[in-house]
Parts: C-alpha cells; structure tokens; sequence
C-alpha cells in the first residue's frame, strides 16, 4: 500500500514538472509565424527593382554577407574566424545577380530615416568588405516616390556599369591575394644592362649635367 502511495506521489511531480517546462520561458522552440515575411518597405521596393531592370536580373532579399563573400588565403586562423563570425551576422537587404547565371553583380541596403531609423548609421565592417572584395554597394534611401526610371538608372550607373572592372582577377604572390592598390606597374626600362648601353647612359647624363637649364615661364 506504501509503495502505491509512493508511486503515485512520484508520478505527480514528474507530471507537475513536465508541465511546468512546457509553460516555462526556457522552452526551446518558442516560436511563432509571423504575419508578413518582409517590411512594407522592403517589398515595395522589390517590386521596383523587379520592374525596372526586367526578367534578366533576379532580386534576392536578406543575404548573409558571408553568402557573397569568402576569406582570402594567407590570412590567420585567429583573423578568419574573427571575419567569419562577423560576417555571419550581417545582412544585405537585396543582392542583385544575373537571372542565368546567377553572377553577383552588387548589394542593396535600405535606409530608412523614419519610424527607427533602419541602416541610418553605415555599418563600416559590411562596407569594408564589400570594398575589399569589389562587390558594389548601393544605399538608396527609402521614398515613396520613386519612379522606374530613377531606379534603373541609379542600379544601372552604380551596380552594373562597374561590372567590367570589379571582375577583373586580383593579383596573387604566393598563394596571397594582394590588394591593386599596392601592387606597382614595374618600370619597362628596368632590366639587364649590357656594358655598352651602360657607357651611353653614363654619357648622357654628363651631356645633361653640361646643358643649361631652361628658364621656367612665369
């Protein structure tokens, strides 16, 4: 009789605290659907992109920045998995491509100066990166005028126009990405000298020491 009594004591608090889990804030899916998937903002604007550049190009929403962009060999494990995670957590509103084959050609964001102020304050890590992977960035501020013509024209100048250049392959040195910016044209002049055209070098240049300079005009 005890041990029944015991039972069904014992199957009354495992019941009570199965229950209490279920109704607990720690429950571990406690979601819901939400009504709407994109703000009214996002999606009216979509329908502008999509109309102005046409059924060549596909608009893609809410893009992780690590989706279109990856970590350069020769970098540190420590820099990458800092990079990585960062770039985990970032988005890009609308990401552009070429309907067939899918191409990246830039990155849209949003600004929004009413209601939160959404993407007012340039994120300078999402920046930074699209810059260093020549991925063209675009922030269009949220009207509710737009035209067409205003929309394509400014994707077109902006995004596709710089297509050609951001294409082009980056230079390597070993396995490392180095940015254009550093790399230098190497002088075509530079180069094995024989004796003789050293001699005439050398002769020039006296016969320049010996020439007057010309007056600069005022």
């Amino acid at each position: 009789m005890e041990f029944i009594l015991f039972a069904l004591i014992s199957l009354i608090v495992v019941v009570a605290v199965l229950a209490s889990r279920l109704n607990d804030n720690s429950f571990p899916f406690p979601f819901d659907s939400k009504n709407t998937i994109f703000t009214p903002a996002e999606k009216n604007f979509q329908n502008l992109v999509e109309q102005a550049m046409g059924p060549k190009y596909r608009v893609l929403n809410r893009v992780k920045l690590s989706d279109i962009v990856t970590i350069r060999q020769g970098v540190s494990n420590r820099a990458s998995q800092s990079a990585a995670a960062n770039a985990e957590g970032k988005f890009l509103d609308f990401v552009i491509c070429e309907r067939q084959s899918m191409t990246l050609l830039g990155a849209i964001d949003l600004v929004d100066t009413q209601g939160k102020g959404y993407k007012v304050k340039k994120d300078w890590f999402v920046s930074g990166s699209l810059e260093a992977a020549s991925i063209p960035h675009l922030r269009i501020k949220v009207k509710a005028n737009y035209t067409l013509d205003e929309i394509r024209a400014c994707i077109q100048n902006r995004l596709i126009a710089n297509r050609g250049v951001n294409a082009a392959p980056q230079p390597k040195v070993k396995g490392r990405v180095i940015p254009a910016p550093l790399v230098k044209a190497r002088n075509k002049s530079v180069g094995a000298v024989t004796p003789a055209a050293a001699q005439a070098q050398l002769g020039q240049l006296e016969a320049n020491l010996n020439t007057p300079t010309a007056a600069l005009p005022h």
